[in-house]
């Protein structure tokens, strides 16, 4: 029983297809759960709406009342997660920085507490003086509170 060939090459490329099938799919799968991490972004949604870094009634819904929901994934990079959303049956889209801030976008904006005071990060091209008052500002409303 010795192999022709045409079998032996057949052979070959049947197990190429098969492995190169197969890893063009993992590839696939791993980016898309490293895309899309709906529950560690409810989980930091809700981490920052109970230490009172943001409020708002979306907030509320996604972690007490738990009516926002999160459908499909739109993410194209890892760090900015993005979802299609149903709060109340109004559609929407559920936004995320995975690292950083967070924003829900339901037509409605989140709310900063009055009692906490958020320092804005400067922005390219804000000078030594303005980055002084900013800080200044920021150590003068946490004196106030």
């Amino acid at each position: 029983a010795r192999f022709s060939y045409v079998r032996m090459k057949y052979l070959f490329f049947s197990w190429l297809a098969v492995f190169v099938g197969s890893w063009i799919i993992y590839v696939q799968y791993s980016t898309y759960t490293e895309l899309c991490r709906g529950k560690d972004c409810k989980k930091i949604i809700c981490d920052k709406y109970k230490t009172g870094v943001i409020d708002g009634p979306a907030c509320n819904s996604l972690c007490v009342t738990e009516t926002l929901y999160f459908g499909k994934c739109l993410s194209t990079k890892p760090n900015n997660q993005m979802y299609l959303g149903i709060w109340d049956n109004l559609p929407g889209v559920v936004k995320c920085q995975m690292e950083q801030a967070l924003h829900l976008d339901f037509g409605t904006e989140l709310e900063p507490r009055k009692e906490i005071a958020l320092f804005d990060k400067p922005t390219r091209g804000t000078t030594v003086q303005k980055f002084k008052e900013m800080v200044y500002s920021l150590f003068k409303d946490q004196h106030q509170q």
